[in-house]
């Protein structure tokens, strides 16, 4: 558990470039994969793969700076409805519960499905539900218990896209590491 909490090598610049490129690849995969019903109900979405490698790959600090610079840089570069920056306090939460289960590359089956889970349960269905009851009223409760329809079915295929996608990054770390070590 000493090592989840050491912020030490997390920001190097090599792990910063690959996160960058996951951020970048978040913000692409929230424009073009996501379908909304209305501006404030996703029904279906891939950006939670490169938040879960991030937090899988380099722990809970850089899943809380990655929500951060990812949540706001998706906004800004397509704006739907106000900006407002509780969404990345949603990121933030996310990410480090995914942290707590996927750290160093623990993409086991059970562990995303449990993270999955929490995200599902404390994010989405509690922090999300609390800004949307701030910022869009009574609303909220009609979109929340449709949200609950579109994650259970999408939960399944979550689990499974982050198992193969993560481990994939995985093996593309690790290969870095062991070229980087032999020169």
């Amino acid at each position: 558990m000493k090592d989840f909490f050491s912020i030490k090598g997390v920001f190097s610049v090599r792990n910063l470039t690959m996160m960058a490129l996951l951020a970048a690849l978040d913000v692409v995969l929230a424009r073009y994969t996501t379908i909304h019903l209305t501006p404030q109900f996703t029904l279906v979405s891939f950006e939670y793969i490169p938040s879960a490698i991030v937090a899988g790959l380099f722990g809970p600090w850089a899943g809380i700076v990655f929500g951060l610079v990812s949540d706001t840089v998706g906004y800004f570069s397509n704006p739907v409805g106000p900006y407002l920056p509780v969404w990345a306090i949603s990121a933030m939460v996310g990410n480090v519960i995914q942290s707590v289960f996927l750290y160093q590359g623990k993409f086991d089956w059970w562990r995303i499905l449990i993270a999955r889970l929490l995200v599902m349960l404390v994010v989405t269905m509690g922090l999300n539900f609390i800004w949307q009851s701030i910022y869009f009223g009574a609303a909220a409760a009609y979109y929340n218990s449709a949200r609950i329809i579109s994650n259970i079915i999408q939960l399944p295929i979550q689990v499974v896209l982050i198992r193969v996608f993560g481990q994939l990054a995985l093996r593309i770390v690790t290969r870095m590491n062991a070229s980087r070590q032999s020169v």
